[in-house]
Parts: structure tokens; C-alpha cells; sequence
């Protein structure tokens, strides 16, 4: 249960960052992309653009995966509707 709160804050304070960096994020991936290849044209420095073509890739997917099911995320992370952790108060007035 921890880790599922953890995981909501987490997500929850990210919110700014998908409102307002998600385009050019990407925008620089593709330009990470591109010097990537122009590095695999290069026999000197083929791993160098291997390891930064890879890294792009696993970045843009990642950052891709996270925008799309960032509500079902933080859904699922969020424990406050679970019974542990909702305390209901009577509805009769206390005498």
C-alpha cells in the first residue's frame, strides 16, 4: 500500500511536467534520434550511436506508454477509496 501511494504522488506531481513538456521532449528525442544516425554512419562511432539510438527509443516509449495511461495509473495507485483507508462516520448526531 506504500508503494501504490508512493506511485500516486509520484504521478500526481508529474501532471505539470505532461501538460507542459511532453512535446518538446519529444521533439528533442528526435533530434536525439537523428544525431544518432549520423553517428552510425561513422565506422569510429557506431556503438557511441547504437547506445544513444537505444537510449531515444527507450525513452520515447516510455515517456509514450506513461502519457497514454496516465489516468489508469493514477486510478489504480489511488488508495484513498479503499476501505483501510476511509473512515466513515456515523450519521446519527451524537447525544
Amino acid at each position: 500500500m506504500i508503494l501504490r501511494q508512493a506511485i500516486y504522488h509520484f504521478f500526481y506531481h508529474l501532471r505539470v511536467f505532461f501538460n507542459l513538456t511532453f512535446k518538446p521532449l519529444l521533439g528533442l528525442i528526435a533530434v536525439g534520434m537523428v544525431t544518432s544516425i549520423l553517428l552510425l554512419l561513422s565506422a569510429k562511432t557506431q556503438l557511441a550511436g547504437t547506445l544513444i539510438f537505444v537510449g531515444c527509443i527507450a525513452t520515447a516509449l516510455w515517456i509514450t506508454l506513461i502519457h497514454c495511461y496516465y489516468s489508469a495509473i493514477l486510478n489504480w495507485s489511488d488508495t484513498r477509496k479503499e476501505d483501510a483507508s476511509v473512515i466513515e462516520f456515523p450519521n446519527k448526531p451524537l447525544k
